[in-house]
C-alpha cells in the first residue's frame, strides 16, 4: 500500500486564516502537519496573485497544541513558530531542481533557518491586519522573499511566507469558505487527496524568486570546500 494513503488526520478543529479577499487569484490547501490519525498542529494555505508569480503561503498553528508538540519540556514556543516560517522560506526560495545544489548547501540553509529562528526578537517589526485590526509581526528577509509571524491571537499563531509581495500591511482573515481553497475543513485531511488536488491544478504553487540560479544570500551560506594540502 502506498504510504501516502495512510497519512490521514482528523478534520481541522481550529480557526484557519488566509489572505483577505481583495487578493484575487488561485487559492489552495498547501500542506498540513501532524501525525497520522492525530489532530494537526499546522495547516498551510497557498495564495497566488492572479496572472503572476507572486503570492503568500499562510500557516495557522493552534497555540496550545503546537506548544505541546514543539516544546513538550518548555523552551521558547515563538522560536519554534519562527522556525516554521524560516524553514519554509529557505525551502520555497530554492531554484528549480535542475539547478545543481552545491555540496552542503541544503544543510547550511536549514542551520541558517534554525539560527535565525532563535533570534526572532531581532526580526524586522512590521504591522499586519488580522480581521481588520492592527497586529504586530516580525519578518525575516532572505533570498528575495520573506517570512513572518504574529502571536496577536489567543488561540492560534499566524505565519506567512511572501514572494513578490510586501510584508508590511499584510491582511489576514479567518477563512469561512474552505471551498475557495478546493478543500473541506470538515473532512479528514489526506496527503493522498492533497496530492491529487495539486496534480489537477498546476497553478497552485509559488515559483521561487529565482528559478534558474541560486540567490547570493543562498550562495553565501555554501560551505567552502577544503583545500588539499
Amino acid at each position: 500500500m502506498n504510504s501516502a494513503t495512510e497519512q490521514v488526520s482528523p478534520p481541522v478543529d481550529f480557526p484557519v486564516y488566509g489572505l483577505d479577499w481583495s487578493v484575487r487569484g488561485p487559492r489552495w490547501l498547501d500542506f498540513f502537519e501532524g501525525r497520522p490519525g492525530e489532530p494537526t498542529w499546522a495547516l498551510w494555505l497557498g495564495h497566488r496573485v492572479e496572472g503572476g508569480e507572486s503570492g503568500v503561503r499562510v500557516g495557522t498553528l493552534p497555540r496550545e497544541r503546537h506548544d505541546q508538540v514543539m516544546c513538550p519540556n518548555g523552551g521558547d514556543p515563538l522560536a519554534e513558530v519562527a522556525f516554521s516560517g524560516a524553514f519554509g522560506l529557505v525551502n520555497l526560495t530554492l531554484p528549480d531542481s535542475s539547478v545543481t545544489r552545491p555540496d552542503g548547501l541544503i544543510l547550511a540553509l536549514v542551520e541558517h533557518a534554525e539560527a535565525q529562528a532563535k533570534r526572532h526578537a531581532e526580526w524586522q517589526p512590521v504591522t499586519w491586519e488580522v480581521e481588520g485590526r492592527p497586529a504586530r509581526a516580525r519578518v525575516l528577509h532572505f533570498a528575495g522573499a520573506w517570512a513572518g509571524f504574529t502571536d496577536v491571537l489567543d488561540d492560534v499563531y499566524l505565519v506567512a511566507i511572501g514572494i513578490g509581495v510586501e510584508a508590511e500591511g499584510l491582511r489576514l482573515v479567518q477563512v469561512s469558505n474552505a471551498a475557495a481553497y478546493g478543500t473541506d475543513f470538515a473532512a479528514p485531511l489526506s496527503l493522498a487527496e492533497l496530492g491529487r488536488q495539486k496534480s489537477t491544478r498546476p497553478e497552485t504553487w509559488l515559483p521561487p524568486p529565482r528559478r534558474d540560479a541560486f540567490h547570493p544570500d543562498q550562495l553565501a551560506l555554501a560551505p567552502i570546500p577544503a583545500t588539499e594540502s
